[in-house]
């Protein structure tokens, strides 16, 4: 048997002198290709202020009133809108229309419908060109390397987004879906209901400045029938308007590490909390321990560096930490500043505990202060129904302070608080049971949360995580790495937006 005849025996008659599109229409039991066969693009200036970009659904009506919010958005800041087409089919779809034409769009769409490949500058691409399906769960899996060194947008009904390490040096490298601009439309399927559960109502606003790019959230509230930018204080109505947004419930700021802040990050974010004044900042591992880290207790040469230059002092530490905190609490005095409980701040704890068991013939210069802590925590150690509690002691120090602001707030471990029903409390590093955090164990509890631990700004399906506010590269975060400067910002309206810092830019 010849390998054309076995070829086309395995194959069957379809395959005989047809291209691979003419094979799979013949083959598919649908009758119908599985690829958008349809290219949408439009002529744009070369160069643009900025964009917003957002997925929609074949064959599915847009959600009116958030799509007059993102029409209202492009012309308060004159951006171009990209619309990414989706197909799903969906056999049980409440629009009858759906199977008649799987290349059908909503007619509102169709004049900024995009799919092609566009590099929106050096450092971003936009993948409108690769299909997602609605019904995936991580539609960003596998697609890593696809950008290169680039940043990458891809569309998704899910709105979900994490970093990839990169070399030293490098730009941050953001993956991140679009979230829809359509109404939920799915099978009714196990699958099809979880992608309905996840359906975001949400779009990217996309800034450029040169090589930088600024990416950050909005979202369609069904409960205020209206979409925040939170960073800039805009809030877009149905009719067209624009207002502005009442006053942001929280920040949630990146790690601290007081010692180790990047001057320039933080100069941007005191320019956010001056525009905004937001309720409450999160200050997440006030603390870096650095004069106590046992992670360098047998590093001698480190050790000499921190004598020498006086880093060795935990008191010096931690009145500095405190002091930053308390200047900023009176600037900003009409704000609550909170202070989580974190793993950072626990090393204090836990260093007292060592000391404790083994003495401080290694650390003398430190003794006095430890001795001072540790006989505070004795005395308030108090045996209760479920066992023995003690205080965390960086609040003793911060207790000390005579006249300490009444704005500062200090949590205990496991203490609750929420703005806008978004969980701000957990720091991320404790998961359940005992096991260390993970976004997923976060966001299958079910509650809208942010957490802080890993210095790396993500959103997966209802956990937020928020970056750091460290230089990008510390002493001990050698080889690759995804560390971002970035906050988590609780709109008024519970809506939750991603700033993220570019060189100490947070937008153009």
């Amino acid at each position: 048997m010849s390998k054309a005849v076995e070829r086309t025996k395995i194959l069957g008659d379809g395959a005989k002198g047809n291209t691979i599109e003419q094979f799979r229409k013949l083959n598919n039991p649908f009758g119908e290709s599985s690829e958008i066969t349809v290219s949408f693009y439009r002529d744009i200036p070369r160069r643009f202020r900025g964009a917003i970009v957002v997925a929609a659904q074949n064959a599915t009506p847009v959600h009116a009133d958030w799509w007059q919010c993102i029409l209202a958005a492009a012309r308060h800041y004159r951006y171009e809108v990209f619309v990414i087409p989706l197909r799903y089919k969906n056999p049980t779809s409440v629009w009858t229309g759906s199977q008649r034409n799987a290349e059908h769009w909503a007619e509102a769409v169709k004049p900024y419908l995009w799919n092609k490949r566009h590099v929106l500058n050096d450092n971003l691409t936009l993948f409108a060109d690769v299909p997602t399906q609605p019904t995936d769960t991580t539609p960003l899996s596998g697609l890593d390397a696809m950008s290169g060194p680039q940043s990458a947008i891809y569309g998704h009904v899910k709105l979900n987004s994490t970093n990839i390490p990169v070399a030293s040096g490098r730009m941050p490298k953001l993956m991140t879906t679009t979230g829809a601009c359509t109404e939920e439309n799915y099978t009714l399927t196990k699958r099809g209901i979880i992608a309905e559960f996840h359906h975001s109502l949400s779009a990217l606003l996309v800034e450029f400045e040169g090589p930088r790019f600024h990416v950050r959230q909005l979202h369609y509230s069904k409960t205020h029938n209206s979409a925040t930018d939170g960073l800039k204080g805009n809030t877009f109505h149905p009719n067209g308007t624009v207002s502005s947004a009442p006053r942001a419930l929280a920040l949630g700021c990146g790690d601290i590490h007081v010692d180790f802040i990047d001057p320039q990050v933080w100069k941007a974010t005191e320019k956010v909390l001056e525009r905004l004044q937001p309720e409450a900042v999160i200050l997440p591992d006030l603390l870096d321990s650095y004069a106590i880290n046992h992670h360098s207790r047998n590093d001698l040469l480190v050790q000499k560096a921190k004598h020498d230059s006086g880093r060795n002092n935990m008191l010096a530490e931690s009145m500095r930490a405190i002091g930053w905190t308390r200047g900023k609490a009176k600037r900003f005095d009409q704000t609550e500043w909170v202070v989580q409980a974190s793993n950072h701040n626990d090393m204090l704890r836990r260093w007292v505990l060592d000391k404790l068991k083994h003495g401080f013939t290694d650390d003398v210069h430190n003794m006095e202060f430890g001795l001072e802590t540790a006989l505070y925590m004795a005395r308030n150690s108090v045996m209760r129904e479920n066992g023995v509690h003690y205080p965390d002691p960086l609040h003793y120090w911060f207790q000390q302070q005579k006249g300490l602001e009444s704005n500062i707030r200090l949590l205990h471990l496991d203490e609750q608080y929420a703005k806008g029903d978004v969980a701000l409390h957990l720091h991320g590093d404790l998961g359940a049971n005992g096991a260390k955090g993970s976004a997923k164990t976060f966001a299958h509890m079910g509650d809208k949360s942010v957490t802080f631990h890993r210095h790396i700004d993500y959103i997966y399906e209802g956990n937020y995580g928020a970056g750091t506010k460290t230089y990008r590269r510390l002493e001990y975060n050698h080889g690759l790495s995804s560390w971002t400067n970035a906050d988590v910002l609780v709109q008024w309206d519970g809506k939750r937006q991603i700033v993220r810092y570019i060189d100490g830019h947070c937008h153009n």
